[in-house]
């Protein structure tokens, strides 16, 4: 007890806590390093589509580089999360410590070095008076030493118990992950001893809030230290990732940790035993495979092209999976355009919508050239988007407006968020739907406070869930819609189901030209490979200036 107690008293928590900043700074220098790994080394060699076997074994060998250092950046944030938490707690139990022995001094009790208390001595005539040892005073004194001994022995028994846990928490941070030939399953098995080394520690989990209020979560994230935020990224980046209202740059630095560690379980065959068929398994796991390569194969890009993974779940739209990238950056940008897509879309075919993006963006900048002004396009996948072939889906959902209010709420969160991401700078906004995409920007503008969009743009649209353009929470001056004279899918349903048809003029707002043909050429070029009238439109309404317009059309008459 003697070692315990003398320890305890002389207790300075500056240095477990100044490891604890200096495994931080480890953690924050792997982070780092990994980003420009990845957009300075694996990045440009895999746009040059080097090939063959040396290059297989040459991004083998990168690969595991950026793994290790993704296992260095977590496992030293959570040795950092150890230490700090056990200094806190050893500190505390010296601070009850200290104020046992001097409440002990104030009640005339003597403290050994070993922390026993014990009553003053008697003096020689008192050691042979009976009465003496049983004087009430001395009896109560007896009960506060009893007292003050057991607080003693409570603060050095709490400070053994935080010694020994985090003593526990730190064996299971064993860098021997690092020099494994195993390629799978070394970057989950690191999440997975994060969770671990919080059980250890007796830590509830973290208070991270809901995603209901992307100013509330905004307001959270500024309250932090640097430090905290950090420590946040590293070891709960699949919850930091979906809050609406950080930083873009925060939130693609958490959900590309939170993919690589989920992707890296599903490969290792961790995931397996968790009730999923092979079926859903393997579907996931190609989802997480896909969209991994299709960020890969913009690492290294130039500003305005380097992409932001704003949200992902492999396992959400029917096993489809969805995803949110941004190309460039929609916080500092001053054109920020959202495209939500529509029927049949999955990961699989988040390539081809990214393509779209790139020439909504080229096409934004045509427009605003000789200004420096920053153009970003979203790529807003983030509902149960109907699938396809459509005829054969049991349900029909194509036809009703359902699936769109399911999916409404999050995509009017996901505005307020840029907005608030914005804060004092304020991007132009606009929102572009594309066929059962215009439903769900309809329902989400139509519903709470609508979208806070400056724009609004439907393109093929089925319907909007709504009669007018003036119910979009909009003027209708700055609503905007097309139509490929050809696109008879659309022209045969739109104004059936899902709302009044857009093109027609009791719908109000104003029809843009397009000169595209079907159904999903409004982003191709023309033959000759020059931009179409149907895209360089999206482009001018991108930046804020008017496209040009045809008349609306008649209709009959309104039911």
């Amino acid at each position: 007890m003697s070692n315990l107690f003398e320890l305890l008293l002389s207790f300075d928590p500056a240095g477990l806590h100044d490891a604890a900043k200096a495994w931080r700074a480890l953690s924050s220098g792997a982070q780092s390093a990994d980003n420009r790994h990845r957009n300075q080394v694996n990045g440009p060699l895999r746009q040059s589509h080097w090939d063959g076997d040396d290059a297989k074994q040459a991004f083998y060998t990168l690969g595991r580089t950026e793994q290790i250092l993704e296992i260095v950046r977590v496992e030293s944030a959570a040795v950092a999360l150890t230490l700090d938490t056990v200094a806190d707690r050893i500190y505390q139990a010296q601070t009850n410590l200290k104020n046992a022995v001097h409440r002990a001094g104030e009640w005339g009790l003597t403290v050994g070095s070993d922390g026993t208390v014990s009553l003053p001595p008697l003096s020689k005539g008192e050691q042979n008076d009976p009465e003496a040892r049983s004087d009430p005073e001395r009896k109560a004194l007896a009960t506060l030493c009893t007292d003050a001994q057991e607080r003693i022995n409570k603060a050095l028994a709490d400070a053994k118990e935080a010694n020994d846990k985090g003593e526990h928490a730190l064996s299971r941070l064993d860098a021997d992950i690092l020099t494994r030939i195993r390629v799978f399953g070394t970057v989950g098995e690191t999440a997975a001893d994060v969770k671990d080394v919080a059980k250890d520690l007796g830590l509830a989990d973290p208070y991270v809030p809901d995603n209901k209020d992307p100013q509330k979560s905004a307001d959270w994230w500024k309250s932090l230290t640097p430090e905290q935020q950090s420590s946040y990224v590293a070891l709960y980046p699949d919850r930091i990732g979906q809050l609406d209202g950080l930083p873009a740059t925060v939130r693609d630095e958490a959900n590309r940790l939170a993919l690589d560690q989920e992707l890296d379980s599903m490969q290792a065959g961790n995931a397996r035993g968790s009730g999923m068929t092979a079926g859903e398994y393997n579907a996931r796991e190609h989802n997480l495979i896909t969209l991994k390569d299709q960020l890969a194969e913009h690492d290294s890009a130039a500003e305005d092209k380097q992409l932001f993974l704003l949200g992902f779940d492999p396992k959400a739209n029917d096993g489809h999976g969805k995803t949110v990238i941004a190309m460039g950056n929609p916080d500092t940008a001053d054109h920020t355009a959202v495209l939500v897509p529509g029927t049949g879309t999955t990961i699989d075919s988040t390539g081809g919508n990214l393509a779209r993006v790139n020439s909504m963006q080229e096409a934004a900048k045509q427009w605003s050239k000789g200004t420096n002004q920053k153009v970003s396009v979203v790529y807003w996948q983030d509902y149960d988007a109907p699938q396809i072939p459509v005829m054969q889906t049991a349900d029909f959902d194509v036809a009703g407006t359902g699936r769109a209010e399911d999916g409404a709420e999050a995509l009017r969160r996901f505005t307020q968020g840029t907005r608030v991401a914005q804060g004092d700078h304020h991007s132009h906004l606009s929102v572009f739907g594309h066929s059962y995409g215009t439903t769900v920007v309809g329902a989400a503008a139509a519903g709470g406070n609508g979208l806070g969009a400056d724009d609004i743009v439907a393109v093929a649209s089925p319907g909007m869930t709504v009669q007018r353009a003036d119910q979009l929470h909009i003027d209708p001056s700055h609503f905007w819609t097309g139509r490929a004279d050809d696109d008879y899918l659309i022209k045969s349903i739109s104004g059936l189901t899902l709302g009044e048809d857009p093109m027609l003029d009791r719908f109000g707002g104003n029809n843009f030209v397009t000169d595209t043909s079907g159904h999903s050429g409004y982003w191709d070029p023309k033959p000759d490979g020059t931009p179409s009238q149907s895209l360089l439109n999206q482009g001018r309404i991108i930046v804020g200036k008017a496209p040009t317009t045809v008349p609306k059309e008649y209709g009959p008459p309104s039911p």
